[in-house]
């Protein structure tokens, strides 16, 4: 009987303190706050996946950048699945001092990625658009994502066939640029929120 009356009691002074105007936190307006990944990061070695790397192409917004065969045929290759959180042109920046690859290229390619067809839904290719040999996708280059669709990053390297073709490499990325199933979006607010539980 005690335990009871303890809570009956403690009950009656939250009660009390919520009539008494005491503030509580604002959840009518929260966003929830966006994940970065900030960094892609693999290897390159005999267990990777292969496929026949193009080249060139320009930048296509419609997934549709022209390229050629680059006749450069089983190339290791690190695959990501990216997602962005705004509409804001996006970085992805091979770093010199975290990549043992001497030369790379990277390319964006719109959902679906089909390594038996390398040619098919490319955002953008990129060579030496980094420091040295290395790839870059920079502000510059006016590369904006959709919101809420899948894109894929596939690194290699350039040639075939020599030590340089394995090893570590690490791509920094921009604030809006995540893994796929990371991104929150922007108009989310707690009532949208509790709407998923109930």
């Amino acid at each position: 009987m005690k335990v009871f009356n303890v809570l009956i009691i403690a009950l009656m002074l939250v009660a009390g303190s919520a009539l008494a105007g005491e503030k509580v936190a604002d959840t009518q307006n929260a966003v929830p706050t966006l994940s970065t990944l900030g960094v892609l990061s693999g290897t390159l070695d005999e267990n990777s996946p292969t496929y026949n790397r193009i080249f060139g192409g320009s930048v296509s917004l419609e997934c549709a950048s022209e390229v050629s065969d680059s006749s450069i045929d089983g190339m290791y290759f690190g695959l990501f699945c990216i997602e962005v959180s705004n509409s804001d042109p996006i970085e992805l920046i091979v770093d010199p001092a975290a990549t043992l690859l001497n030369d790379t290229v990277m390319t964006i390619y719109c959902d679906p990625f089909d390594p038996g067809a390398p040619d098919a839904n490319i955002v953008s290719y990129d060579d030496d658009g980094g420091e040295g040999l290395l790839s870059a996708f920079v502000v510059a280059d006016g590369i904006t994502l959709t919101p809420g669709n899948m894109y894929y990053v596939v690194l290699s390297t350039f040639g075939a066939g020599d030590d340089d073709d394995m090893g570590a490499f690490a791509i920094n990325t921009s604030d809006n640029v995540t893994e796929c199933g990371t991104v929150a979006t922007e108009a989310s607010n707690w009532d949208s929120l509790k709407a998923i539980y109930r």
